[in-house]
């Protein structure tokens, strides 16, 4: 059951749950009245969730005061001579000092200046649009996901300021993992001491405090607050902003003695609200899907495969023995149980919406990859051993991987049975996979899925179970996590050679990197949309070079380069 936003802040005000959550009250917080406090706007401004004639604008201050009033302007130029809209509004730590406004009344496709003001201190100046209505001839999108302070730089957001300054972006689309949970010492943070990133704390996000103050470091980081002030943002949510490998009921990364996982949930979801610029949900804080309307041009369903309906996922490496028999036991029950990842309620508001709504495409912004990623069986099961390799095991696990490869592009009817390698994409839940092509096929839809989590882009031409058509498949890589290179331990000529021919096993594969880091630019016409990828040299030099793939659709069925 869904813990609403109004019920977990009044859940806050019982002391057990208080003390757990929100921790002792800093003594220094009544030292100072809100008329005489020092304040900052150190974690900058961001705008989001745009209509047509509505933006959410947002800032945090800094203080030491119990609370603080903090004014704010919208105007169409940038010294703010042609005010349009202006307020004030009331913050404390209840919301940690956060300032969020769903500021109305806007004309359409109209870009707007923004500003903060506390105790005589100006925030820095946000620039951010509003929606297109009726006929659009075209729209840009940059498509982010997975940025993991600790693994590296956070050049992409940088990118997509550079590319916005070069050919104007609309808006910037985030599908999760804004931040990551972990501690020091825990996934992707061996180069942190180094790059001088240690994730604040150096412990795990449990409490409802452990998770503001891991926003607070990240909006510090100067490419994301510049790319935040620059252009609006649609955000979705993913695992890490909880727990690894989150689940309706659970998640991997949480064990029995982190204390009860709703309320960690709970906990997660508030903060997200308080600092991320979308538009809450009146019901519930964990309800993240909505849609928005790009003129007759676009779609943009944003939804949520993670958190609130999600079935755990299916495992291979939690089988006792994987034999070959367990494992086709286990894509079996992926293929013919009805597991949930949308969910009923998010079925039916998105099907609905799709029936109602007319424009050109249909994207949806979501988390995890969406086409069919099967590959040899043989060729799975020796990528399964080499997963599970020890250092010392490693070349002859590899040697038969290689082999496995070279045997079924050699002959491909050696081997016609087909795995998906990852069960906790839209492969382990099929029919509601199935279902979504259903509906997209009977409204006729220009059906494009927009994915991230895999930390690598791809992109990939949509069937049904029986082989027809039925959209196309846009991923995109990392910001910084570390993408099939680190996993698989392959060398960059090795990993080049895997891009090569993965097209060749994976029947509805296009294109892949498998190695670089970067964020995805989407320029839609009514004719015809381009995915552009920007992909960095390296995330781990504040210096790096880039290099961009392209490919394009113009049918929805099928891809171009």
């Amino acid at each position: 059951m869904s813990l609403s936003r109004r019920d977990f802040m009044r859940t806050l005000s019982s002391g057990a749950v208080a003390a757990t959550l929100l921790g002792c009250e800093n003594e220094n917080t009544t030292a100072l009245s809100k008329s005489t406090a020092a304040v900052a706007f150190e974690h900058g401004v961001a705008s989001g969730d745009p209509t047509q004639q509505a933006v959410i604008i947002w800032s945090r201050v800094t203080t030491t005061a119990r609370q603080a009033t903090v004014s704010w302007e919208v105007a169409t130029d940038r010294d703010f001579h042609q005010l349009v809209r202006s307020g004030e509004e009331n913050t404390d730590i209840s919301r940690d000092f956060t300032v969020k406004v769903d500021v109305d009344q806007l004309n359409p496709a109209t870009q707007y200046f923004y500003r903060f003001r506390c105790n005589g201190v100006d925030s820095l100046i946000g620039t951010t649009k509003t929606l297109a209505e009726g006929a659009l001839d075209r729209a840009s999108l940059a498509v982010i996901s997975c940025a993991n302070y600790p693994a590296g730089y956070f050049h992409a957001y940088r990118e997509i300021l550079n590319q916005h300054q070069q050919a104007p972006l609309d808006a910037v689309l985030h599908l999760g993992d804004y931040i990551y949970e972990y501690g020091l010492g825990e996934y992707a943070t061996e180069d942190a001491e180094q790059l001088e990133r240690v994730p604040n704390g150096g412990t795990e996000c449990l409490t409802l405090e452990d998770y503001r103050a891991r926003y607070a470091q990240y909006r510090q980081d100067a490419d994301l607050l510049a790319m935040h002030a620059a252009l609006p943002m649609i955000a979705v949510w993913d695992d890490h902003e909880i727990a690894n490998d989150t689940w309706r009921e659970g998640a991997e990364n949480h064990q029995a003695d982190e204390g009860v996982f709703l309320e960690r949930r709970a906990a997660a979801a508030a903060a997200w609200v308080e600092w991320m610029p979308v538009r809450e949900n009146p019901a519930s804080s964990v309800l993240i899907y909505r849609d928005f309307s790009f003129g007759n041009l676009l779609d943009l369903y944003m939804l949520d495969t993670r958190v609130v309906a999600r079935d755990q996922a299916l495992d291979y490496f939690a089988l006792d023995n994987p034999t070959p028999a367990a494992i086709g036991a286990l894509v079996t029950e992926a293929k013919t149980t009805p597991r949930q990842l949308l969910g009923a309620d998010q079925k039916n508001w998105l099907q609905g919406k799709m029936a109602a709504n007319s424009a050109t495409w249909s994207l949806m912004g979501q988390q995890i990859l969406m086409a069919k990623m099967e590959l040899p069986s043989t060729v799975m099961q020796a990528m399964l051993g080499l997963y599970q390799a020890t250092d010392a095991q490693r070349p002859a696990a590899m040697q038969a991987v290689q082999q496995a490869i070279a045997a079924y592009l050699n002959d491909p009817s050696s081997d016609p049975l087909s795995l998906p390698y990852n069960l906790d994409a839209w492969d382990g839940y099929y029919q509601e996979r199935e279902w979504l092509y259903g509906v997209a096929s009977g409204l006729g839809k220009k059906l494009i899925s927009l994915a991230g989590d895999t930390h690598n882009a791809w992109c990939s031409e949509l069937k049904t179970h029986g082989g027809d058509p039925v959209g196309v498949e846009f991923a995109t890589s990392s910001v910084s996590s570390p993408g099939m290179e680190k996993y698989l331990g392959l060398e960059t000529a090795m990993i080049t050679q895997v891009e090569t021919f993965m097209p060749n096993l994976v029947g509805e594969l296009f294109w892949t990197n498998l190695q670089q880091r970067g964020f995805m630019r989407l320029d839609v016409t009514q004719a015809q949309i381009t995915a552009t990828w920007h992909l960095l040299s390296t995330v781990k030099e504040k210096t790096y070079t880039t290099t961009t793939q392209s490919v394009s659709t113009t049918d929805g069925l099928t891809l171009s380069s």
